[in-house]
């Protein structure tokens, strides 16, 4: 599983995939038409409906990019269309960086500098440890490097509620990050009632694997369900 920041492959009647149709999704629900209202009012499903290419159609109509004198093909979106490159331009500045998760319709916005909070984090962890466990803090470092070079958004580690447990598990906080709802709505950890999606919790599962004596897992935690790390020293 892996992350896109572009169109892959064309969205058009019986092609696509998963990521690439909710991408175009997602975009088309944040534009409006000329009566105010989304060209795409469905789920983020990346499924190829009828009613998603109409709303392809509508919107290459609606923008002029059907002439003669265009290459463009009717309810089709290729990466080097410019229907897709005026999907891009005309959508709000609040999806810029919009990244998909391969194979899923799940779709996030990384957090802008992380770079520098995800520096002074990896120093301390390193200087410090985590809770003066020096190896755990090495670890916790690399993993979180792993993540933001891979995906760009940036994985914390919260202070351990239970002293005596400090050393066995650690909690995994999104700092900053956010993704949209089926409904296309934005939103983040920091939200309630908004659990992190699965595809998201898959690419941080994965990445402790080359960092070794991680094992990740979900636990229900305050009434929500989280990503914990437990040390296998």
């Amino acid at each position: 599983m892996s992350v896109i920041a572009y169109l892959e492959t064309s969205v058009g009647p019986g092609s696509g995939q998963p990521h690439d149709i909710a991408l175009v999704q997602a975009l088309l629900a944040h534009i409006r038409d000329l009566l105010g209202r989304p060209y795409w009012p469905g789920r983020i499903d990346g499924l190829a409906s009828d009613a998603l290419l109409d709303a392809i159609n509508r919107f290459q109509e609606e923008f002029g990019l059907l002439d003669d004198a265009g290459d463009d093909i009717r309810a089709v979106i290729s990466p080097a269309s410019v229907t897709f490159l005026c999907l891009r331009e005309a959508t709000t500045p609040v999806l810029a960086g919009l990244r998909a998760v391969t194979g899923t319709a799940t779709l996030y916005v990384p957090p802008r500098c992380g770079e520098h909070v995800l520096g002074v984090m990896t120093t301390k962890l390193r200087s410090l440890g985590y809770h003066g466990n020096a190896v755990l803090g090495r670890r916790l470092a690399a993993l979180a490097e792993r993540v933001f070079d891979r995906y760009r958004f940036l994985i914390r580690f919260p202070a351990p509620e239970d002293r005596n447990t400090r050393a066995q598990r650690v909690r995994i906080h999104f700092h900053g990050l956010k993704w949209l709802t089926e409904q296309g709505r934005l939103t983040s950890s920091e939200q309630p009632h908004s659990p992190v999606p699965d595809a998201i919790w898959s690419l941080v599962a994965a990445e402790t694997r080359p960092v070794g004596g991680l094992t990740p897992e979900q636990i229900d935690y305050a009434g929500c369900r989280e990503l914990w790390l437990r040390h296998d020293g």
